[in-house]
């Protein structure tokens, strides 16, 4: 079962797009298939992969629940539904219902093998957001290491509480700290505070470094643009907590059904 992935976070500038094609990276480096589907106008992570785009095929895609345009790139593992400015244009044709759910059939109809699907929103609870918060299990959320960093991700809750009225399953799977610096006490009070808000779910951080910010004007993740460096390291580590994670979730999942199966079976 292929496992989608909003990463998304209302407030711009916390590592959002820097993690969303990194994290799709560093799996596909270890083997793994990943789509990234870039459903922010402005298209920084398709720019990210050396891709660029108007956005038009994903907009009629969209409009039409048809399959999403999917091109190919040069990181090893990662596929891309490349987006540009003219995705703005989506709230202009939906009224009413038409805006809860179109991306989903989209995916449906998007055949591929990869056991990833990772959208990078945009920094806002628009339409776009909304719709693939109603297409995922699971949210990553990068946050900027400060209190109004902080704020952002109470007002995330709040808007995954309203979308699981629609989509039961979903859930905040990772909490991601970035432009960290461990030398600053105010690092400290915010990471406290993250730890308790999600026990468990607070992943190993992200320290501000040069490298991820050359990589996406190099058009390569990180890993790919400087290999041996700390934006490199941390992504690495992240991605193999997360990996970790999701995989023990899922045999917990397995083996709760499988348990269920025993027990229909014996009684």
């Amino acid at each position: 079962m292929r496992q989608v992935i909003s990463v998304v976070n209302l407030k711009g500038g916390v590592g959002k797009t820097t993690s969303a094609v990194n994290i799709a990276a560093c799996w596909g480096e270890i083997g793994k298939k990943v789509l990234l589907v870039d459903l922010d106008p402005q298209g920084s992570a398709s720019l990210s992969v050396g891709k660029s785009s108007e956005g038009m095929e994903l907009l009629q895609a969209l409009q039409n629940k048809t399959a999403l345009p999917v091109v190919s790139t040069d990181v090893p593992g990662v596929d891309l539904v490349p987006s540009g400015i003219a995705l703005a244009k989506t709230g202009q044709w939906l009224s009413g219902g038409e805006a809860v759910n179109f991306l989903t059939p989209c995916l449906e109809q998007t055949h591929g093998d990869w056991e990833h699907i990772i959208i990078d929103c945009p920094p806002s609870l628009g339409v776009l957001s909304h719709n693939a918060l109603m297409a995922s299990q699971h949210v990553f959320v990068p946050v900027e290491a400060s209190f109004l960093g902080l704020n952002g991700v109470q007002q995330m809750m709040t808007a995954i509480d309203a979308v699981k009225i629609h989509n039961p399953s979903i859930k905040i799977e990772a909490v991601i700290p970035c432009r960290a610096h461990r030398r600053r006490r105010i690092h400290w009070d915010i990471m406290d505070k993250l730890k308790a808000m999600f026990p468990g779910r607070v992943s190993p951080i992200i320290r501000e470094n040069v490298s991820l910010a050359e990589a996406p004007g190099r058009g390569k993740p990180v890993i790919m643009s400087s290999r041996i460096s700390k934006g490199s390291d941390d992504y690495r580590l992240v991605t193999l907590w997360i990996d970790e994670r999701m995989n023990r979730a899922e045999n917990v999942i397995e083996n709760n059904f499988t348990g269920f199966q025993l027990q229909k079976t014996y009684n």
